[in-house]
């Protein structure tokens, strides 16, 4: 395979440059809209050409994700950075998907944002005239997905809220996080028993569909580590309102009491369901199938309408 020339015919046109904060032209790198299942493995191998990791001290280094975002990551991180440092690459399958779904002018919402890397690629397929809200609780991550989102310039599309998603206003939470595993971060109830685990500071809990902002959002990718339920029973409002027309969510039945019935209740609005899958794409499934799975599995469920 020819790399360079794959390249090429990923590259931006050059009407397409775009200009960074501070104005300067950038680069043209990697088109994400030609990303697809059908040219993955190509698609990888650019991108892993143009990683290009720095260490900047202090636990962070910056790197250069889907061949074209500016990313800063924690290096005590062994969850994700290892792979955005070295293969500027995370869950290819569901990048690919965003890619599919997510249109120029869309209002999406990124649920469980992390450092950020769908949070900047779905900022990058909204253009300038739509809007990302980005929501994670946890200090660190938001730190640095501030700085990602202002060197590639995105602050005028991109909205980060520091605050956890659940089914009630104002309820103080604790998130319980690893520093090597941050990904992995969930929430407790203020006074819980937190265990041996790294505790971050409280953390304030929000509905979704109570901040007008949050109202007119097309579709919501969510990853929150077992808060499904609790994020879901909060964004009433958007399920009642019509415009929500695609959600993406992980699901793990060993993490619900009644899962079959949390699996009825994400249908209930009217969505139809299929699952995410890692080689063959978007695959019809039945609330049967999804419960066949391992129940600690995590299945990326699609829900459309």
């Amino acid at each position: 395979m020819d790399i360079a020339a794959y390249m090429r015919r990923l590259a931006l046109p050059a009407h397409q440059h775009r200009s960074d904060c501070a104005g300067a032209q950038r680069s043209p790198l990697i088109d994400v809209r030609k990303l697809s299942l059908e040219t993955r493995f190509e698609s990888e191998a650019a991108i892993r050409a143009l990683c290009n990791p720095a260490y900047l001290g202090d636990h962070t280094a910056l790197c250069r994700v889907l061949g074209q975002y500016k990313m800063f990551v924690d290096t005590r991180d062994i969850g994700v950075a290892p792979h955005l440092l070295i293969d500027g690459i995370w869950e290819m399958w569901l990048t690919e998907a965003l890619v599919s779904l997510v249109r120029p002018g869309m209002v999406v919402a990124d649920v469980g944002a992390n450092l950020g890397y769908f949070t900047l690629l779905m900022a990058d397929l909204v253009g300038a005239g739509g809007r990302v809200h980005a929501f994670e609780p946890n200090l660190r991550m938001v730190e640095l997905l501030g700085r990602s989102l202002s060197v590639n310039g995105y602050w005028p599309r991109v909205s980060l809220h520091h605050v956890a998603l659940g089914a009630e206003d104002g309820r103080e939470m604790v998130l319980i996080v690893s520093p090597s595993e941050p990904k992995n971060g969930y929430m407790v109830d203020a006074g819980a028993e937190a265990g041996a685990e790294a505790v971050a500071p409280r953390v304030d809990c929000a509905r979704m569909d109570t901040t007008l902002p949050w109202d007119a959002i097309d579709l919501a990718k969510i990853d929150v580590e077992g808060a499904e339920e609790m994020v879901w029973a909060g964004m009433r409002g958007q399920l009642d309102n019509g415009r929500l027309k695609t959600v993406l969510i992980e699901f793990a039945s060993g993490r619900y009491a009644d899962p079959a019935g949390f699996l009825r209740t994400l249908q209930a609005p009217g969505f139809a369901l299929s699952r995410l899958d890692a080689t063959a794409g978007f695959v019809p499934a039945t609330e049967a199938q999804i419960l066949a799975f391992d129940p600690l599995e995590d299945v990326m469920l699609v829900l459309q309408r």
